[in-house]
Formats: structure tokens, sequence, C-alpha cells
């Protein structure tokens, strides 16, 4: 169970629920917000779904100086896993049930994270989708060095993906220095939860033998490999991923 402090901060998240079930939480990517599971959210509905918005997305609270944590550490990998966990325990402990977690993009990055600081307990199964276990080398979903560049850059992978919303900027500068750094490649082959991992062929942001890695390396994972796809799986394969993942889920 996540330290007090974190439970609460937490709390402050905004969520966003939907259907009904045993319970599944949707953790978005660097820059989406909870918006991205729109394509696959119709198919989950058999499920309790919970999509939050991570800090500096959509109306979940921005750093400020009076926060404990320095900007670079508030929007940092090891936070949000914290926050994704604290979540995933109250709502196991509301609902009696354990949770299954679902990621995109970072959102894989968080769940890594998240297994490797706090363990699989209250947890039932993963989805890990258009993800890498070690970013570096060959996942580059940011290029710039400054801030202005990293905004620009922003704004253009936020129409090339599709997305409707998107991120503070410097939320997404400070989560993209962590992210690019963590290795979680020993989280993922210390997976002992069932595992649905799906990666589009054309990935251009997270090439294809990243999800090829996790799903070779996670035991017992099952492989769905997307052809045609890039990098915004759900909304470019969101019939497919979605009864995929609902098949998986009821499993």
């Amino acid at each position: 169970m996540a330290n007090p402090p974190i439970h609460r901060s937490a709390q402050t998240l905004e969520c966003r629920s939907a259907g009904q079930g045993a319970p599944l939480l949707l953790v978005h990517g660097i820059q989406g917000t909870a918006d991205a599971w729109s394509p696959v959210l119709p198919a989950l509905l058999g499920r309790r779904c919970t999509l939050p918005n991570l800090p500096g997305r959509g109306l979940s609270p921005r750093w400020s100086a009076a926060e404990a944590l320095p900007r670079e550490r508030y929007y940092h990998v090891d936070h949000y896993a914290d926050l994704v966990h604290a979540l995933a325990m109250d709502l196991a402990e509301r609902t009696g049930q354990s949770v299954a977690l679902a990621g995109w993009s970072m959102g894989v990055s968080v769940i890594l994270n998240l297994l490797a600081r706090h363990g699989d307990a209250g947890l039932e199964r993963l989805v890990l989708i258009s993800g890498t276990a070690c970013a570096t080398p060959g996942a580059v979903w940011f290029r710039g060095d400054t801030p202005a560049a990293l905004e620009r850059e922003a704004r253009e992978r936020a129409e090339r993906l599709q997305l409707k919303a998107v991120a503070d900027a410097d939320a997404v500068a400070a989560t993209w220095a962590s992210v690019r750094h963590a290795d979680l490649r020993e989280a993922a082959r210390g997976i002992r939860l069932p595992t649905l991992v799906a990666h589009g062929e054309l990935d251009d942001e997270c090439p294809f033998e990243h999800g090829r890695w996790l799903a070779e390396h996670v035991p017992g994972a099952r492989w769905l490999p997307l052809p045609g796809v890039g990098h915004s799986a759900m909304a470019q394969a969101g019939d497919t991923l979605g009864s995929s993942m609902s098949e998986f889920l009821k499993a």
C-alpha cells in the first residue's frame, strides 16, 4: 500500500469511470490524457473502468512551488507509478476484487515501474500496448532539448497521433527525461500475472521490436501484433484492440 501522502495525492487526480463489473484501471501515454482510451472504451464496459488523468493533464493538479516534490520528481515515472498503485489499491479495497491494469505507451512504463516498486498484490492481469521495458536505444518520443523545442514538437506529435487532449508541455518534458532513462526489463521478466502485449508493426516511436521483446520475456504473455498500425494503436485499430482486450479480460 502506498504511504498516506501519496494516497492523498492520488485522490486529487481527475478520474473518470464507466461500465460495471470487475475493476480495470487504464493508464494513458506521455502526452495524452484519459481521452486516448475513447476508441476502445465501448468494448470494455463489461468492466468497471477507471480512467485517471496523471498530473499535468486534464483537471488533475499541476506542479507548484508549494509541492514537496521538485518539478522533475513530480512529473516522474516513479511518482506516476506510486499514484497509480494508490488508485489500484483503493479500487481493490472498495470493490473487494483484484484490479486489472492497462497501459498505452508511457502507461506501460508506469505499470512496469509500479510492479518494480510495489509488487503485484491486489492486481489481476495486465494489458501492455505500444510500450517498452527500456526506451534507450530505439524508442524516441521526443528529440527536443529546450522547452520551446519540446512544446513545438509536442504539438506536432499530438496532431500526428490524433490526440484530442494533451498534457502540459512542462509535464511532457520532465516525464520524458525520466522515461527515456528507465530500464524496467527486470520488472517485465518478473511478471507472474496474465498479460496481453499489443504493438503496431509500423510503430516509428516505440519500434515493433520493443513490443515483441515484452511478449517474449513476460512469462506466458499473449502476443497481439497489429499489422499496418503505428504508435497510436487505439486510434488506428480501435475495433481490433477493443475486442481483443475484452476477450482477454473475460478469460
